[in-house]
């Protein structure tokens, strides 16, 4: 059994409520794992996210909505289920976000949170932590929204104070994977590319490819894996 079958695959999810939905993957994920459900809306502020999901979804029950989660235009009680995933990092101040999914939700409604994060990992996870600061101060640097990894601890911190109850935690950790892979460490470096050329012409750019460089290097002692994910399931009172 997988992480998020255990985690989801008891919730009928009734009506689904996906924040920053992007391209569209976690409603995907969502369709699959849950016990159930009754229609999926993805929401993204970004109009072309929305187009990528309406693009690459095949549910029937799915439906994308472009929208700003720290303003969700939806009655409250609206959900029977709210998820956010792989987000709270590109996000500057979560908790608008995150109190806006306990409004729309019923009582007894789940609340989903999943992200990774940098806490315990291994020397190959490290490397796709370290890849993933690099990637978010570039971004920072191009005036995009992108943070580095959370801790768990720091994810813990922010469901927390939404009081709900009771609360499940569920940890994975990439352990088992080949660090050395090379179809990962060839992907990584076109990634460490990209990047490199999205970095010229910056102010910091001479130091953001001195980074980009000590980061390949390091994908070739140590190699890669992906960093640890912890998803957390928690109920509206």
């Amino acid at each position: 059994m997988d992480l998020f079958e255990q985690a989801l695959g008891d919730i009928q999810g009734g009506w689904v409520l996906d924040i920053a939905t992007g391209r569209g993957g976690f409603v995907e994920l969502l369709a699959d794992r849950l016990g159930g459900y009754t229609q999926i809306v993805g929401v993204d502020i970004a109009t072309h996210m929305i187009a990528q999901a309406f693009k690459n979804t095949n549910q029937e029950r799915t439906h994308f909505i472009q929208m700003d989660a720290r303003r969700l235009g939806f009655a409250d009680e609206s959900f029977d289920t709210a998820s956010i995933s792989a987000s709270l990092h590109h996000l500057a101040d979560t908790r608008p976000i995150l109190a806006e999914m306990v409004r729309v939700l019923r009582p007894g409604g789940h609340l989903i949170v999943a992200e990774m994060h940098s806490s315990g990992q291994t020397e190959p996870q490290r490397t796709m932590i370290l890849a993933h600061q690099w990637i978010a101060d570039v971004d920072r640097a191009l005036d995009m929204s992108h943070h580095p990894t959370l801790t768990r601890q720091e994810i813990v911190d922010r469901v927390e104070v939404l009081k709900l109850c009771p609360v499940e935690y569920y940890d994975w950790s990439d352990t088992d994977s080949e660090p050395m892979d090379k179809e990962t460490i060839m992907s990584l470096e076109g990634l460490i590319d990209r990047y490199t050329r999205r970095a010229e012409g910056l102010a910091d750019c001479q130091a953001l490819r001195l980074r980009g460089e000590a980061l390949r290097r390091r994908l070739h002692e140590v190699g890669a894996q992906r960093e640890p994910v912890l998803v957390v399931v928690g109920r509206k009172q």
